[in-house]
């Protein structure tokens, strides 16, 4: 079913929800003989989107495909992997198909995400300093979304510390978003592990992200969210930890501080309070 899954992914008509309903409700065995217009009508898709879907089928080329995700280092970790992380597998929602970059044994550890605000401020970047070291030390792969802010400089602490780190992008790998961070993303590929959901011509979308924080979330025991802003795309991953019954985990900030309502929200809601990695540390280890 990899091929398929692999196939399907190069077919950008077809949306993340869409593929997993067919992986839901198809039985596996009927999915890889369906024809491009049986999974249009069984999805309902419009005309011009059913149409532009069945081009998008038959301009696949698997043995090319293959070779330019060989000559790129891209791997592949399906579902139905033995090493496909058993975090993910008890989401709703799963990704079915993830592109990798990277050391692929970081799928077996522990892992905490670390997510946050795009303005991060000097009180953010001390937060993370205080807390990313102790964190490593306990062996725990620091998960993030490679976003400019809290989620690079998560990242950048665990390099720095000699810890490990893995990046969850919303785009594909040839398109990377957002350019800035390029070099860390270069980097994290090297010495860390970098997962897309998104064929690697994919370019960033807007609903890509939410779609993306679900996996940041889902790979984790829990999620701790450092600075955030009352609508902050980091209370999506928040809500996401908490859909999955996973913990969540705030920094308090100051009251006046627009970069603290959305933390100090979570923590009134129930959020553990941090102000050090022993407080994670105590819920993980129940």
């Amino acid at each position: 079913m990899k091929n398929w899954l692999l196939h399907m992914k190069y077919c950008p008509s077809l949306s993340v929800k869409q593929l997993s309903k067919l992986w839901r409700e198809i039985p596996k065995d009927r999915l890889r003989s369906l024809a491009p217009n049986e999974i249009a009508v069984f999805l309902e898709m419009p005309e011009e989107k059913s149409e532009r879907f069945k081009q998008e089928f038959y301009h696949f080329n698997l043995v090319s495909t293959m070779n330019e995700l060989d000559n790129r280092e891209i791997q592949l970790v399906s579902i139905e992997d033995d090493y496909y992380p058993q975090l993910l597998r008890e989401l709703y929602d799963p990704p079915l198909l993830l592109f990798a970059r990277g050391d692929l044994e970081l799928l077996a550890w522990e892992k905490l995400a670390i997510v946050g605000t795009r303005k991060m401020t000097e009180y953010g970047k001390q937060i993370l300093h205080h807390l990313v070291e102790p964190l490593c030390k306990e062996s725990l792969v620091i998960v993030s979304g490679l976003a400019t802010g809290i989620d690079a400089q998560a990242h950048r602490e665990a390099l720095e510390v000699g810890g490990k780190t893995m990046a969850v992008i919303g785009s594909g790998f040839f398109n990377f978003y957002p350019r800035e961070n390029m070099e860390l993303f270069e980097v994290i590929m090297k010495s860390g592990l970098v997962l897309s959901e998104y064929a690697p011509h994919m370019t960033a979308r807007k609903w890509h992200f939410p779609e993306r924080n679900r996996i940041i979330s889902g790979l984790c025991l829990g999620t701790l969210i450092i600075q955030a802003e009352k609508r902050s795309g980091s209370l999506i991953t928040a809500d996401a930890a908490l859909n999955q019954n996973r913990e969540v985990f705030a920094v308090p900030g100051g009251i006046f501080g627009l970069s603290s309502a959305g933390t100090n929200k979570l923590i009134q809601e129930g959020a553990k309070l941090v102000m050090d990695a022993q407080d994670i540390m105590e819920e993980l280890r129940q």
